[in-house]
């Protein structure tokens, strides 16, 4: 080999060094604090859309709210979209179950609770959500004034809660705008 040829292989060498330690560097700045997360490059900035790594995805669609990062440290909620106008928000929760469990067995143990926190129960059933079937629970707490629906998903070992909550007052206006996401969920 000439010199003239182990110099060029050399430079080629540390040239490509040099940009693979350039890429690397760069990787933390599209890090996530929360990986999968509102903060995170997997949620399309245009429709906030969130792809979990359990196949199932959802996005704000033509509901104007935006993905946010959640109001309070929960493991559990993976997503977040707040309305603009006011403090409404609709959370995207995960539940691994420890047995297998139909939908309605989740929602009937969820509807046993609910009383206990001082909800009073408004509507619970099954409901399509494009091609999946979901459980529909809405509720009201008259101590706060707050209202919320809740879609829940049951599939393998996981649970999806779609949480959508907001003053009791306006909460009809409120919960258009969260159907508008909640249409978007998709489990492939």
């Amino acid at each position: 080999m000439s010199p003239t040829s182990i110099l060029t292989s050399l430079t080629y060498t540390v040239r490509n060094f040099i940009m693979v330690g350039f890429i690397l560097s760069a990787l933390p700045a599209l890090a996530a604090p929360i990986p999968f997360t509102s903060s995170s490059q997997l949620i399309s900035e245009k429709n906030g859309i969130y792809r979990s790594p359990l196949g199932f995805s959802i996005h704000a669609g033509t509901s104007g709210w935006k993905p946010a990062a959640p109001t309070v440290k929960n493991d559990f909620v993976v997503a977040t979209y707040k309305s603009d106008v006011d403090s409404s928000a609709l959370t995207v929760r995960i539940d691994e179950i420890k047995k297998p469990i139909t939908l309605d067995e989740y929602s009937k143990k969820w509807l046993k609770d609910y009383p206990r926190f001082g909800f009073d129960v408004l509507t619970a059933k099954k409901v399509r959500v494009g091609k999946e079937i979901g459980y529909m629970l809405d509720f009201v707490s008259p101590e706060n004034k707050k209202q919320l629906r809740q879609i829940l998903f049951v599939k393998n070992k996981n649970a999806v809660t779609l949480t959508c909550r907001g003053e009791q007052v306006g909460f009809s206006k409120t919960v258009r705008q969260c159907n508008e996401i909640i249409r978007n969920f998709k489990w492939n």
